[in-house]
């Protein structure tokens, strides 16, 4: 959208596409983002005093950018579409949450046949070395892997391992004294991604 336009004609678009941001732009340069609450209190047009240069916001990647840097922004300052700008501030597209979802999904190998092995752990017990070693010593992979904060200071690993029979996995992490908090054999990881998924795009829809 440009500065010119009628706030009600981007709240329309915002409605289409299912979005609640939108980047303003004017001669090709990015300006920032018109958030949904900003446009309904707006009159007149976008370039309302509500929606001028400080109460925009930026948010924007550039595309050499990692798409966890674009995760991070879309993340910390809650957009639901993130703007893409060259060095100049050029205005190059936008990449939704759709776009994030589908390409974090091929990043952790969701769709790849296997399973998922969550660990928990201190920290300073955090060895991806002898996890990886544990994994391969019985003929399999890791896919991928995340790590997040669990509770009372604990570390989560998630591991997508490339056998769907977690078995032989599973018992020489007991052996070597690892705490497993939950495994996900194929059928019940299909499953359960598929469910999430679902949830996830009900959630995008709203």
């Amino acid at each position: 959208m440009i500065p010119s336009e009628d706030p009600v004609e981007a709240l329309n678009i915002m409605d289409e596409y299912r979005i609640a941001h939108l980047p303003i732009v004017e001669n090709g340069k990015f300006l920032g983002m018109a958030s949904e609450t900003a446009m309904l209190s707006a009159s007149g047009v976008i370039s309302d005093p509500l929606l001028q240069y400080s109460n925009l916001i930026d948010g924007s990647v550039t595309p050499e950018e990692h798409i966890l840097e674009v995760l991070k922004s879309a993340g910390e300052l809650h957009l639901t579409v993130v703007p893409v700008v060259d060095a100049e501030k050029n205005y190059i597209g936008c990449i939704t949450l759709e776009d994030l979802v589908e390409k974090l999904s091929d990043m952790q190998g969701a769709t790849r046949p296997g399973g998922i092995i969550v660990l928990e752990m201190k920290e300073n017990d955090y060895s991806l070395q002898q996890i990886a070693r544990i994994v391969e010593e019985n003929d399999a992979k890791i896919l991928s892997t995340s790590v997040s904060a669990g509770e009372e200071g604990m570390i989560e690993v998630n591991l997508k391992i490339s056998e769907p029979d977690l078995n032989p996995i599973l018992q020489s992490f007991h052996r070597f004294g690892y705490n497993i908090k939950g495994s996900y054999q194929e059928p019940e990881y299909t499953e359960d991604l598929k469910k999430r998924y679902e949830e996830l795009m009900r959630y995008l829809n709203i």
